[in-house]
């Protein structure tokens, strides 16, 4: 997905973290979605579902020059990310590989 908007890009990464364990659950759609624009919500779900491993990763790593300008901007992403992480009450192997590469990444 290319050009997305700051709501977009975090959006985006909630879908990653949703998906680390090949299975975004009810739990976890609720909790992205709370606060979301329902179009946008749906457009970027779909980018996201297009776009291959590897430009999900090049579309972070595109998003992230443009929206993380410090560490305080990065720590309010991954707080959010972690509330979809933990949205299922289970934070398996596969959730935390991914975080790790995320927190790594951006």
């Amino acid at each position: 997905m290319k050009n997305l908007s700051k709501e977009e890009f975090e959006v985006y990464c909630l879908f990653i973290a949703a998906n680390a364990d090949f299975n975004i659950t009810r739990q976890e759609l609720i909790e992205m979605g709370a606060g979301t624009n329902p179009e946008l919500f749906i457009k970027v779900y779909n980018g996201f579902e297009a776009d291959s491993d590897l430009q999900r990763v090049e579309t972070i790593e595109e998003c992230k020059k443009l929206y993380i300008k410090d560490e305080l901007d990065r720590q309010d992403l991954f707080d959010k990310m972690k509330k979809v992480f933990f949205a299922d009450g289970k934070f398996q192997a596969a959730e935390q590989s991914i975080f790790t590469m995320l927190r790594k990444l951006i």
